[in-house]
């Protein structure tokens, strides 16, 4: 009899064992959706339009760089978030949506530049110009809030104190900018201009190498001036400093600008309206013409 109670016991013991094991298993295998929920991820889970859009930006703003490439930098940005993609994953996505990604890069590069206080950051920048085979050095300055043409100025050389001279004049006509903003052109870090810039408080920004586009809006200006001049053959007499003031009067008194809501660098620089009647003005044959409003 004792023995039978000892069996029954036994058996009983185990049978409990069992039962908790397989209760823990089934516990266990209930919590892993959750658990894997918890943190963001479920298999074969559909992942959120607002990754493909990153994808698509991605893509739009690094064109050349391939899907493995594009994989890599947004798990790194977007690690936080809980989400990755793998480089299947963006073929696939920049495949399907071909024509979004160039949709995307033309509203990128149709965007307007955020808006800049007049007189407050003045891009410069160095440029060139071709006269009958001959490079000739030109040194151009921008104001980055009114896009005014401050200073287009022939230069026989590029030395600190040349563009020093020449920034000093520009500051006794116009008045002392915040910021002004140059590349890292031997010209524009030495020693003399660090030393001038901090003496007049104004503060001293540098594009990165090989990042002309920082320096935007001198570039684009500049863009413009070359196109206008290839245009036009000038004679061998031709003087240079009385072209380029020209070219300045044009820029900032006659040509509308897109972005300043098609007025002129003149109007907003000098926040005046000009209200007199239209004139028609034309210079280098033609090639700079348009509407001269007088005051």
């Amino acid at each position: 009899m004792r023995l039978l109670l000892y069996i029954m016991a036994l058996l009983e013991n185990i049978f409990h064992r069992l039962t908790q094991r397989y209760n823990k298993s089934i516990k266990k295998r209930s919590n892993v959706p959750e658990k894997l929920e918890h943190y963001g991820y479920a298999r074969n889970r559909k992942k959120p339009q607002w990754v493909v859009d990153k994808v698509i930006y991605l893509k739009a703003m690094m064109p050349d760089n391939g899907c493995g490439s594009i994989a890599n930098i947004f798990n790194q940005i977007h690690h936080d978030q809980n989400e990755s993609v793998s480089k299947t994953y963006v073929y696939e996505k920049l495949k399907a949506n071909s024509y979004q990604i160039k949709c995307k890069r033309r509203e990128i590069k149709s965007r307007k530049p955020k808006a800049s206080a007049i007189n407050h950051t003045w891009g410069i920048d160095l440029t060139t110009a071709n006269i009958n085979g001959k490079q000739r050095l030109i040194l151009g300055i921008i104001d980055h809030g009114s896009r005014a043409l401050l200073c287009l100025q022939e230069l026989k050389s590029k030395h600190s104190l040349v563009i020093l001279r020449e920034l000093i004049q520009t500051i006794k006509h116009y008045g002392f900018p915040k910021k002004i903003r140059t590349d890292n052109e031997s010209c524009f870090t030495s020693k003399l201009i660090k030393l001038s810039l901090r003496l007049l408080s104004i503060k001293r920004q540098t594009t990165d190498i090989a990042c002309p586009w920082q320096n935007g809006r001198i570039e684009r200006c500049f863009g413009t001036f070359k196109q206008k001049w290839r245009q036009i053959s000038f004679v061998p007499y031709c003087h240079l400093q009385a072209q380029l003031n020209i070219y300045q009067v044009w820029y900032n008194v006659i040509r509308p600008h897109s972005n300043l809501e098609s007025m002129t660098p003149a109007k907003v620089f000098n926040n005046k309206q000009h209200r007199g009647t239209a004139k028609f003005v034309n210079a280098w044959d033609g090639v700079l013409s348009g509407f001269y409003f007088p005051d």
